[in-house]
């Protein structure tokens, strides 16, 4: 196949002395010369947190130290690396994939001395060293085609018997393939087969990540380049440039640094630098490749680079669309949406500064139907930026909300479409609270040792909060109490409808303390209810229903085995939260969102001072476990799973812990209303079933 190479000299005869970028005189500069480590947004912390750790001081923020992508594929023999356009998936294949092929064949420019780095891992400046460690595998590596049968690809490497020996496969476009959830169960398969292969795949973030990944991947998501990776890059090119002004993703910094851009990151002010430079003929075959089909089959370089498809095309392609009329642009737009996704937020720009209305565009958008949801994130961000199409806006909202209640496109979509609609005014009621009749509830699972034995319980009639407590309404208490809360989500406007995290168990309580108040005075409760925190038994109950327990079945919130798509959880592999409400489809039987994944939520019930093993064993009793005064060093009950716990975890029954002085950003609540009255609410006793 002409998009496989193998092995050492094939790899570096093909691709050592590749162009990977351009500069402004024309000459170029190679992998080795131009690459730049990526980070993943995968932390130390995310990794103790895996287990609930214990804190040795929780009450200090603790700056990210972020993870490289070479150490998540050292880490993981299966490994998958989302990553949207210019964020050097291509890029860290190639490095890869020449350094693992120089050391094999001596190379003076690769091999093995190259993958050993240090690299900044958080703006604070905190350095690590990564390095590849162990053999070096052969690297085999795939350029996927558009519409290309990859297990084919598979099949092909098997009858060589590549797949026998110490074998790096590497697969760079995942998204090109012609189904590639079949292709990655296939890689999944090749690896319990072969003990000493293994994939790294590389995929587009927007069409890939949210999308069920396989047990045998690791999914892990690249990030920008921080502040101080800026500053040790821009030494690297001898480039003396402020680096606030240089952008974080990594094409466009490498295009700015190779110009000596000195202005700010706007793609399309660093393109025309770049562009200024360029002869006119050259300058008007870009422009004519960047409307073409046919690409690849430029014999000119540069105009079949990678380079010129992230960083050139979308700003050339953006300013020949800005000369249209506008029926012939939503046309375009929509016979290729996903061509020309990265294209369209550049040409409402161009159209903004020169002072030319966008409303017809935004409704045009708004209006378009593809299964990407194109046309409504990017007419909802052409309202976001827009200066008098406030008449949009409820057009803009019920595309959005329609978007998230359908699920027809991946979780990471939908919840860009509430992070949009947090800023054009989330309509949904977040606050609503659903009643849960008293009665005999299991509780108790033997998936696991601490939630054994199953047993019944007996609950009074509460109500319970649909979604997790929201950035916004937490947001409120804070501000008018004055409450410090060391949250990045505080001040994010998009991030208003996601769950507040970053939360003690102290704060959860005072927050209820506070809307006890506030909703008896606004009569939206009676006088002698109380908001507080469910105990872990009502929490569960909430979650599963009347399910029965089955020996050896997990149990979700939406009565049957799990499914990819209904939570949150670690097989997606975004290692963050989302918005409340995003997996209609996961909702429990009593109508409760959220409740699988996406975020640990606090109870008041006592666990005990050891992480491992509780103190307050089941079943559930009256023994003081539900002592509001505890000492801090006495762990509460956690329950649901976050977006880094897998499903075993994020599920009805598991219990996890912390201490209640301890937060992260996987740690939230959600309340309950009750009668005051009872000294143990909810509970009327358990029985063992």
């Amino acid at each position: 196949m002409s998009n496989l190479y193998v092995g050492g000299r094939d790899l570096i005869s093909r691709f050592g002395d590749q162009p990977l970028v351009w500069k402004a005189d024309g000459t170029s500069l190679t992998v080795h010369q131009a690459y730049i480590p990526l980070l993943v947004s995968y932390t130390q912390e995310d990794m103790e947190a895996k287990g609930l750790r214990r804190l040795e001081d929780p009450t200090a923020p603790r700056p990210p130290v972020h993870f490289t992508a070479l150490e998540m594929v050292v880490k993981e023999r299966g490994c998958l690396l989302f990553g949207d356009t210019g964020s050097g998936k291509t890029s860290f294949s190639l490095d890869l994939a020449l350094n693992l092929a120089g050391a094999s064949v001596m190379d003076s420019r690769y091999g093995l001395a190259a993958l050993t780095r240090t690299v900044a891992r958080n703006a604070e400046g905190i350095r690590q060293q990564e390095k590849w460690i162990g053999p070096a595998p052969m690297p085999v590596l795939c350029r996927v085609e558009n519409g290309q049968n990859c297990e084919e690809v598979l099949s092909t490497l098997a009858d060589k018997g590549l797949l026998e020996t110490n074998t790096l496969l590497i697969f760079d476009g995942l998204e090109k393939c012609s189904d590639y959830e079949t292709f990655l169960q296939a890689a999944a398969g090749l690896l319990s087969m072969h003990s000493t292969l293994r994939v790294v795949v590389l995929a587009d973030g927007y069409l890939c990540r949210g999308l069920s990944v396989p047990d045998a991947f690791a999914p892990f998501s690249l990030i920008g380049l921080n502040r101080q990776q800026k500053i040790d890059a821009l030494l690297r090119h001898g480039c003396r440039v402020e680096p606030d002004i240089m952008p974080a993703r990594p094409d466009l910094f490498v295009a700015a640094a190779v110009v000596g851009w000195t202005g700010d990151d706007d793609p399309i002010t660093i393109v025309d630098a770049w562009l200024s430079a360029q002869s006119t003929e050259r300058r008007v075959a870009l422009a004519a490749a960047a409307l073409s089909d046919g690409l690849s089959a430029n014999p000119d370089k540069l105009i079949a680079s990678d380079f010129a498809r992230t960083a050139l095309f979308p700003v050339l392609a953006a300013r020949a669309f800005s000369m249209l009329p506008e029926h012939d642009v939503l046309a375009r737009i929509a016979h290729a949406p996903i061509r020309w996704r990265s294209m369209i937020p550049l040409l409402t720009d161009i159209l903004h500064k020169r002072g030319e209305q966008t409303t017809e565009l935004a409704r045009g958008l708004l209006e378009l139907s593809d299964p990407w949801a194109v046309g409504a994130l990017s007419g909802a961000a052409l309202c976001l930026a827009s200066v008098g199409n406030d008449d949009l806006i409820p057009s803009a909202r019920r595309a959005l909300v329609t978007m998230i209640e359908g699920g027809g496109v991946t979780l990471v979509l939908r919840d860009q479409a509430a992070r949009y609609l947090a800023m054009l005014g989330d309509p949904r009621t977040l606050d609503a609270l659903i009643s849960v009749p008293a009665g005999r509830s299991v509780i108790g699972s033997d998936t696991h040792p601490n939630s054994q034995p199953v047993h019944v319980v007996t609950l009074s009639a509460y109500r319970i909060s649909q979604y997790p407590v929201t950035v916004a309404a937490y947001g409120a208490f804070a501000r008018e109490t004055g409450r410090a809360w060391c949250s990045p989500d505080a001040v994010s406007t998009e991030r208003a409808n996601a769950p507040a995290t970053d939360l003690t168990w102290y704060d959860a309580c005072a927050y209820c303390v506070w809307l006890t108040r506030r909703w008896r005075a606004e009569g939206h409760i009676a006088p002698d209810d109380v908001v507080r925190l469910p105990t872990e038994v009502e929490w569960e109950r909430a979650a599963r229903g009347d399910q029965a327990d089955v020996s050896g079945d997990v149990l979700y919130p939406w009565m049957g085995p799990w499914m990819p798509g209904r939570s949150n959880s670690g097989e997606l592999g975004l290692n963050s939260s989302v918005a409340v409400g995003l997996c209609p489809n996961g909702r429990s039987p009593y109508g409760v969102d959220d409740m699988a994944g996406n975020i640990w939520e606090w109870t008041t019930t006592l666990w005990g001072p050891d992480m491992a093993l509780p103190d307050f064993l089941y079943p559930y009793r009256d023994d003081g476990r539900e002592a509001l005064d505890a000492d801090v060093s006495i762990r509460r009950v956690l329950r649901g799973g976050c977006f880094s716990s897998n499903r075993m975890k994020a599920c009805c029954t598991y219990r996890g812990s912390l201490e209640p002085n301890g937060f992260w950003r996987g740690n939230g609540f959600r309340v309950v209303v009750s009668s005051s009255k009872s000294l143990l609410p909810g509970f009327g006793g358990a029985d063992s079933v």
